[in-house]
């Protein structure tokens, strides 16, 4: 019968593909922003600026930018909220199985991740809103003030992204809900982040907790992909906590 499986406490092969999409939406969310910020960062000849650049330096990089490529780049990063969101549920989905009642950690780490996603689509684009509206004569002090706002957003991304690994990996390590190693990862990433954001306007640093905690995020996506192939997901989460 079709049912004897889900009665077994099986997932059915159909549903675990479908879990298998959502768990990679991890890894593509990664890459996504990866080409995504790669062509931003490579629509301008000019390098960009330090934070605590003259404006004058701030408007000739605007001025510089490819529009097309800058475009390209922000649509894919807003794009990469959508896979990440699967991502999300897949992630609730076992974090919640290991946790039990009361889940606080797992809306924690899901709620963190939900706030990533808002942020990349709410603020992510003030650099493409100036270069939307240059030929129509962009105040410069407007200029600074959406090239300091994106900064700056991209600096406060960096606590909601340690929150998410933070609580996440501690489910890892307490509940066993994934190997312990990626326990540990996402713990340092979590506080290389909350450190960097301290000093965000002052230091280059920020790129290795960063790459870190997107190193984190592709392996546990890489984990729950693998997890899914299995044919009962209970006995799955059982093997976890007893490795």
């Amino acid at each position: 019968m079709p049912g004897d499986d889900v009665a077994a406490g099986q997932v059915p092969s159909r549903s675990r593909r479908w879990v298998q999409v959502g768990a990679a939406g991890g890894v593509a969310f990664v890459v996504l922003q990866l080409v995504g910020q790669f062509l931003i960062a490579g629509a301008s000849d000019v390098s960009e600026p330090a934070f605590n650049a003259p404006t004058v330096d701030i408007v000739a990089f605007f001025d510089a930018q490819n529009a097309g490529l800058l475009k390209l780049g922000s649509y894919l990063s807003t794009l990469s909220v959508i896979p990440f969101l699967w991502f999300l549920g897949v992630l609730w989905s076992t974090l919640r199985d290991a946790e039990g009642d009361p889940p606080w950690l797992s809306v924690t780490a899901v709620g963190s991740g939900f706030i990533v996603a808002v942020t990349i689509v709410v603020v992510g684009g003030s650099w493409e809103l100036v270069v939307l509206r240059r030929d129509e004569g962009v105040d410069p002090e407007i200029q600074r003030l959406l090239f300091d706002q994106g900064n700056l957003a991209f600096a406060n991304l960096w606590v909601m992204c340690a929150s998410l690994a933070f609580a996440t990996s501690t489910l890892f390590l307490v509940r066993r809900a994934l190997p312990r190693w990626l326990g540990w990862l996402g713990i340092v990433s979590a506080i290389g982040l909350l450190a960097v954001r301290a000093v965000w306007s002052t230091t280059e640093l920020w790129f290795l907790p960063f790459v870190l905690f997107y190193v984190w995020l592709v392996a546990v996506s890489l984990t729950l992909v693998r997890r899914a192939e299995a044919p009962a997901h209970a006995t799955s989460i059982a093997g976890d906590r007893r490795s």
